[in-house]
């Protein structure tokens, strides 16, 4: 969809921030209220209140509605920005998604026009942008409801084929488990692609796709090229989505979850799951020579702030493919030469960070870094934090998250050794050192080795 945005123009101090309903005009959007599964209308008036307060009469005025009480983070508030150049659709360069904005916008946005510079919040042309946001608000909520339906489909069917793996001793279903996560990811792209969002029919397509499309894959990719290939396309597809259609990654029913306004678009930790073992494997099927060249790519779709912009991801993904490089070198894993490796994935994970701000990538993963060592000391703790909450959080959750860390030890215990299933193992142990998301990274790690594990030993024994 097109379309001319526009960065209007202001004077200093004179832009404020009105909590009320917004009138017709300006241009319009759907407010995020906060971070996280609850937000009230307190904790949104103490992020309004570091906003520098306009003086009046002003050419520039923001219109919000929050919330009265404590919420469960699902619902869409109105705003509007009424002044100088400002009509029709809202654009956010934090959401990424048109009409949607963060609450947490509106600061840099008034800094930015008191100093006439261009704000993160532009607008661009609509001629009916009530209609247009009424509809994102319905495929908002479509995405969110149908997540568990896509979960239990593609855990459902990963377990099923890795036990078939397991008990026949097949490497055929072996590879149906491989690719069930990857041939699922893609599906759910297509499907948000052409705005297919109920729940259930989101359920039935992925249980169809995924269902047929991962056997019939396998049974095309018997020798390890054509299965490299095929494990190795989801960044493909990955990456033409995320650099030129953004929004249909953000509102799929695997991805980001906009509505939770943590994460808008880009690699979420449970996509970031998923695609460890199509990424390492993928990389050890094509060899030592072009280990490193698939690790940059995959690092690149990952991290760079244009596309995925997860720095948990990056750190998750150097430590697999160095200590990946280290294992089919055959190279001794001593004390020393796993700190080595450890302190090259950290440089690494920076480096790459630099050059994306060098180059004019602009992310929470560059803002952090760019904050130093402080703030991402302060940044992992808050992770640690909401990984313990998470744990603690319900009964079921801790139960899941106990049997599969118990499964990934058991994996792990496990003779003979293979590479790639050590080099994950290493990805989801530091996933879960990096990232806050413990019952995504430890359920979906543990299913994913699991499939690769038993893959592995059918492979050898046909």
């Amino acid at each position: 969809m097109a379309a001319l945005v526009t960065a209007p123009t202001a004077w200093a101090g004179h832009v404020r921030i009105v909590v009320g309903e917004p009138p017709a005009g300006g241009a319009q959007g759907l407010l995020i209220a906060g971070r996280g599964k609850e937000v009230s209308g307190s904790d949104a008036a103490r992020v309004l209140a570091k906003v520098p307060k306009g003086a009046c009469p002003c050419p520039v005025t923001i219109y919000v509605t929050l919330p009265r009480e404590p919420v469960h983070n699902v619902r869409r508030y109105r705003i509007a920005i009424v002044g100088d150049g400002y009509h029709g659709l809202l654009v956010s360069s934090r959401t990424k998604v048109s009409g949607l904005v963060s609450l947490y916008d509106l600061e840099p946005t008034v800094k930015a026009l008191d100093r006439g510079e261009k704000p993160p919040l532009t607008a661009r042309p609509d001629s009916n942008p009530q209609e247009t946001l009424r509809r994102l608000d319905l495929r908002l909520a479509e995405a969110h409801d149908s997540r568990g339906p896509a979960s239990y489909v593609v855990f459902g069917l990963g377990a099923l084929f890795a036990l078939l793996a397991f008990g026949l001793r097949s490497s055929f279903w072996g590879r149906a488990a491989l690719l069930a996560s990857p041939v699922a990811l893609i599906a759910a792209l297509g499907l948000s692609a052409f705005e297919i969002a109920r729940p259930r029919s989101v359920g039935l397509s992925l249980l169809a796709v995924v269902g047929l499309g991962a056997p019939a894959l396998a049974a095309l990719t018997r020798s390890r090229f054509p299965l490299a290939a095929a494990l190795l396309a989801v960044f493909a597809a990955y990456a033409g989505v995320l650099a030129f259609a953004t929004e249909t990654s953000s509102l799929a029913a695997f991805g980001p979850h906009p509505d939770g306004g943590v994460r808008f678009y880009g690699v979420s930790n449970q996509v970031e799951t998923l695609l460890i073992v199509p990424g390492l494997l993928g990389g050890a099927l094509l060899g030592v020579g072009l280990l490193p060249l698939i690790a940059v790519c995959v690092l690149v779709v990952v991290g760079a702030s244009g596309l995925g912009a997860d720095g948990g991801g990056v750190l998750v993904f150097a430590a697999g493919y160095l200590f990946l490089w280290l294992r089919l070198r055959r190279v001794a894993l001593t004390a020393r030469n796993v700190a080595l490796a450890g302190a090259t994935a950290i440089g690494v994970g920076l480096l790459l960070v630099g050059l994306d701000a060098a180059f004019g990538g602009s992310s929470h993963v560059t803002r952090t870094v760019g904050d130093g060592p402080g703030a991402l000391a302060g940044e992992l703790a808050h992770r640690w934090r909401v990984s313990l909450d998470g744990y603690v959080s319900s009964g079921q959750a801790t139960l899941i998250i106990t049997f599969s860390l118990l499964l990934l030890v058991w994996i792990a215990l496990r003779r003979p050794r293979y590479a790639a299933v050590d080099a994950v193992l290493v990805a989801l142990a530091v996933s879960l050192l990096v990232n806050d998301s413990p019952r995504d990274v430890a359920a979906y790690g543990a299913l994913s080795c699991a499939a690769l594990r038993f893959w592995e030993e059918a492979r050898r024994v046909q």
